[in-house]
């Protein structure tokens, strides 16, 4: 075949233009991981929020079709990676896909990321935009957007300070996750007026700690996932809230989360609400993310 001269070279030079530019956007965007389905295996893909990208790390077993998605959210260190990695065998029994976002200290600096960035120093409201709680659903609905179906089966399961943000999460915005797990949680939000937010409804926005809110609240699929063992209440484990706000709760983990979760039956119960709650204890284990996720509990829990 000979080369092509004149007119006839220059249309195929620029066909190879063409090519070469729509190949050169195609690594671009895939870099960026601004469109398109996560890949099967380990992978990494970025979302747009209120307050800058989100790094979210994902996995794929490779028999995921049309199986839900496990949004896992890590606990204080922001290690997501390693959340995702602690999900993955639960992904594969699941045929589920894994997307565990990174809220990064350096937007969600100290409790920002557990308590929801409501609030400023001052006590100021913040914008919703700068709440992490609003770039937990901007994850969510990216996500669910990419792999082709927004109403896909989704759950949503956080440990320790990721625990204490779903619970928030449950609180602060509507969820259509099918159940929202919140394991070995070092506070949770009760709902009552008389404390203070984060650790109750007292000055919230008038919205948050409305009846209408608290009863979608008490209503919601929420499973308190604890660990029998995780009973050491020092400051160095695991990054214990131990301040007075918190004590009130319970002087451990295990204990804030019954309480929790019995306050919210109670009232519940008072108010002839419908109450969507479950407890799930698990034995011998402690405030450990891996074997949290990968308990047998864990697994029919997601159902």
């Amino acid at each position: 075949m000979g080369i092509p001269s004149g007119r006839g070279f220059r249309i195929c030079f620029l066909h190879l233009q063409i090519l070469l530019s729509g190949g050169m956007v195609g690594m671009a965007v895939a870099g960026s991981g601004a469109t398109g389905p996560a890949p099967k295996g380990e992978g990494e893909i970025k979302v747009k929020s209120g307050r800058g990208e989100i790094r979210v790390f994902t996995y794929k077993p490779e028999s995921f079709s049309s199986g839900p998605i496990l949004f896992v959210f890590s606990g204080m260190k922001r290690n997501a990676a390693n959340y995702r990695d602690y999900a993955a065998p639960l992904a594969q029994k699941l045929r589920a896909m894994v997307a565990a976002p990174l809220f990064d200290n350096e937007t969600f600096p100290s409790l920002a990321y557990a308590h929801g960035n409501i609030r400023r120093g001052d006590g100021s409201l913040q914008p919703k935009k700068d709440w992490s709680f609003q770039g937990g659903t901007e994850v969510i609905r990216s996500v669910l957007a990419r792999e082709g179906n927004p109403r896909r089966p989704h759950f949503l399961l956080g440990h320790s300070a990721g625990g204490q943000f779903v619970v928030r999460y449950a609180l602060a915005e509507t969820s259509a996750a099918r159940r929202i797990l919140a394991a070995n949680a070092g506070s949770y939000v009760f709902p009552r007026a008389d404390w203070d937010w984060p650790y109750g409804l007292g000055t919230l926005p008038a919205s948050l700690g409305a009846e209408q809110n608290l009863r979608k609240f008490l209503a919601a699929p929420l499973t308190v996932l604890l660990g029998q063992a995780d009973t050491n209440n020092s400051v160095e484990a695991g990054n214990f809230d131990a301040s007075a706000e918190a004590d009130r709760q319970g002087t451990n983990r295990l204990e804030r989360g019954r309480n929790f979760f019995e306050s919210g039956r109670s009232l519940a119960q008072e108010k002839g609400w419908k109450f969507g709650w479950e407890k799930v204890e698990i034995p011998g284990v402690a405030h450990e993310g891996k074997l949290m996720i990968n308990d047998l509990a864990t697994q029919k829990a997601l159902r």
